[in-house]
């Protein structure tokens, strides 16, 4: 009798019904593989006594075993650790980003624009951010939002958000997990792959800049991978229509997947997906933002306005004039932004990994191609979505090293954790949890909250970006910038206004003569007759009764 694991390998490398590239065919094409592989099992187990040969009764794995057809795989959920870790980190996220809003280093955008706008849910009032202007519907079409609602109606708080957000950036190690089971990674290849995303730079730098919805929709994210490799069609199409219901930048993500469906010759589901993001996106561009914003289409087209004047613009240059199309483009930060993505996960890529990485471009080149800096870094939530895709590749890439017994990556699991370790240290935006900005604000925490219990409970407030999130529960709050102008009628909608005189936030921006401007609306203020009292650095103004 040969050994049992000697005989499965001899078995597996022998007939050409199970080829090495079997885990990254088709569900459907691996099944009819594995029915063949039960067939000639149960030949090698019941010989014809005719034949006169005489058969090695070998321990074959069976069909099941093989977790080739998705319906038969037995379900392995995360062990107990698992939920414990998930457990810790939930709760250190959420209690990082709760003290760095105490310390007010939140700010309105884009904190206090969903707060005020999940406070006027739970109200019955009509979700519009008066610190935008929009509907917030026409804002991103995150109606996913609404969910958050009850919540609010139960009790009030910004907390909500935090809590909810510090759960979507952990609990996508779920799906990741249940991911790795199915591409028959050993537990300590899934605690890998778990790890690999609770590392990621972007995951603990965007918990704690402010608040995003399209948090939540991380674990759909993978969840719509799972499903689309279980071969579960409706539930794949569920999980992409409640990731797009996050944020209307996720179309692209939908989009990318239509094309690595495509690069797998999955030619319905590819066209399902694109169908999907590419329908709602354009219901969005061409309907709803436009109805709701008065006839004005996209927000963000204004970041690749030195691209051309709209899409079609914009294509045209890129197809006629490339050399000033990409003579446009900041290359420097481009390249130094690519970097940054691949540092981490880049040498757990092989050519498995391919299908998924080219998901990546539609909202990597959205990325690329903005004006804004804050596209390409990993402090904010650009580039969220792409974290996911990019661990699912590297898990691929693992899954393929084991399948082939390449042990270099698979065997040296220590490392893999120092690398990941090391680029957190190095990538992580430490100056907004252990620098200046978050110690320097512990003897400011008291005397705003003094101030702001001064203020009645439905007060128009006018106020800095730094402080808005903790009086955006009110009708009317807008932000003190530079294109708001001190004539006395235009403070007739406010009942109070809230400054810093030390605050550098002038709108949404820092500005040198932020100072000067807020002691100027103090001392037109005073001049138009309002009461101010101060506090530390803080002036609270309001009318006289």
């Amino acid at each position: 009798m040969l050994p049992v694991a000697e005989a499965q390998l001899t078995l597996l490398h022998s007939y050409p019904f199970l080829p090495s590239s079997h885990a990254m065919q088709p569900p459907s094409e691996r099944w009819g593989e594995a029915r063949a592989f039960g067939v000639f099992h149960q030949s090698l187990r019941s010989p014809s006594r005719a034949s006169g040969h005489r058969f090695i009764h070998l321990p074959i794995l069976s069909v099941t075993k093989l977790r080739t057809k998705p319906a038969v795989v037995d379900f392995q959920g995360p062990p107990r650790m698992f939920w414990l870790i998930s457990a810790l980190l939930v709760g250190l996220f959420w209690c990082l980003a709760a003290l760095k809003h105490a310390l007010l280093q939140s700010t309105g955008f884009d904190l206090g624009i969903y707060d005020q706008v999940a406070w006027q849910m739970s109200q019955g009032l009509e979700p519009r951010s008066t610190l935008l202007g929009l509907h917030h519907m026409g804002n991103h079409g995150a109606w996913m939002f609404y969910a958050i609602a009850p919540l609010y109606r139960l009790v009030p708080s910004v907390h909500w958000l935090f809590f909810t957000q510090a759960l979507g950036l952990i609990l996508t190690a779920w799906p990741l997990w249940h991911l790795g089971v199915q591409a028959g990674l050993r537990p300590r290849e899934r605690w890998l792959v778990c790890g690999l995303w609770w590392l990621q730079p972007v995951v603990f730098n965007v918990n704690l800049f402010d608040f995003h919805p399209e948090t939540w929709a991380m674990p759909l994210l993978a969840l719509a991978i799972w499903t689309n490799r279980a071969e579960q069609r409706w539930l794949w199409l569920l999980s992409l229509f409640l990731l797009m219901g996050c944020r209307d930048g996720l179309t692209l993500i939908v989009i990318g997947l239509s094309m690595e469906q495509a690069l797998r010759r999955r030619w319905r589901w590819a066209m399902e997906a694109l169908v999907l993001g590419g329908g709602w996106l354009l219901l969005l561009a061409k309907g709803l933002y436009p109805i709701l914003n008065n006839g004005v289409g996209p927000g963000a087209l204004g970041r690749y306005q030195h691209l051309g004047d709209d899409v079609g613009h914009i294509l045209q240059n890129a197809l006629f004039s490339p050399v000033e199309f990409l003579g446009a483009l900041d290359w420097a930060s481009i390249l130094f932004y690519l970097f940054l993505l691949i540092l981490p996960l880049a040498f757990y890529w092989r050519r498995s990994s391919l299908p998924l990485l080219a998901a990546t471009l539609p909202l990597l080149a959205a990325n690329i191609l903005s004006s804004a800096s804050t596209q390409r870094d990993l402090i904010h939530q650009y580039s969220l979505p792409l974290a996911v895709l990019l661990v699912v590749a590297s898990m691929d890439g693992l899954a393929v090293d084991l399948r082939k017994g390449r042990l270099w990556l698979t065997g040296r699991l220590p490392l893999c954790y120092f690398w990941a370790a090391l680029c957190f240290v190095i990538l992580v935006n430490r100056g907004h949890v252990l620098g200046y900005h978050l110690i320097s604000g512990f003897h400011e925490a008291q005397p705003i909250q003094n101030m702001i219990r001064r203020l009645p409970a439905h007060s128009s407030v006018l106020t800095q970006n730094h402080l808005a999130p903790h009086v955006s529960h009110r009708p009317v709050v807008k932000i003190l910038s530079s294109d708001y102008p001190l004539n006395s009628p235009d403070f007739a909608e406010f009942d109070g206004v809230l400054l810093d005189r030390r605050s550098p936030w002038l709108g949404a921006s820092y500005s040198t003569t932020a100072p000067q401007r807020t002691a100027a609306t103090i001392e037109q203020l005073e001049n138009l007759g309002w009461t101010c009292e101060q506090e530390s650095q803080f002036v609270l103004c309001q009318r006289r009764q």
